[in-house]
């Protein structure tokens, strides 16, 4: 399978689990954060060597749609790749978000949604320095062009570069993902 029907089949899935199809939006930013760090979650266990079965056994009271999710999931990073699954996923995290920015705008200070909605936001930034750092974008221009409040996290995502592999670095944008969507109000 291409990378491109790869994509595909990655955003139709995604799509299909969170009503993420057409122009209307029926979800919120906790939606997609939550929806994405399942899959993310899918993505690591599957990474560090369980199956779709094993997988699907361990998840308590999983709907047959859940278990249908998860087995695509597993299959589509087999056939392309952990690291092709991780960057299609955060990219429709950062459209899901996107669509409902364009639909409902930023939401209420303090908010549930206003914390889902900064989780989206870190990510994108991070997904996007990451995706510099692996198409060999120079260092000091990506740090200089980001917000000074990131500009750490984009040292600290070209070190871990230069240390690991590209698996590593979406592994733990995932993990750093989960830890903010956890730290929620």
């Amino acid at each position: 399978m291409t990378a491109a029907r790869a994509w595909a089949a990655a955003s139709l899935l995604l799509a299909a689990a969170c009503g993420w199809a057409g122009d209307k939006p029926r979800h919120s930013y906790e939606s997609c954060s939550l929806i994405t760090s399942e899959y993310l979650t899918v993505l690591q266990l599957a990474s560090r060597g369980l199956s779709a079965d094993v997988l699907k056994q361990s998840l308590p009271d999983i709907s047959s749609e859940a278990t249908n999710r998860v087995e695509k999931l597993v299959r589509f990073a087999e056939e392309n790749g952990i690291e092709e699954m991780h960057s299609t996923i955060h990219a429709e995290y950062a459209r899901c978000a996107k669509s409902v920015f364009e639909q409902r705008g930023l939401p209420d200070e303090g908010t549930r949604e206003a914390h889902f909605h900064y989780c989206a936001g870190e990510n994108k930034v991070r997904y996007e320095i990451i995706m510099a750092a692996i198409i060999g974008a120079d260092r000091q221009e990506v740090v200089a062009k980001v917000r000074p409040v990131h500009r750490g996290t984009a040292e600290a995502i070209y070190n871990m570069k230069e240390s690991d592999s590209t698996e590593a670095l979406f592994d733990n944008l995932a993990s750093e993902l989960k830890r903010c969507i956890n730290q929620r109000p």
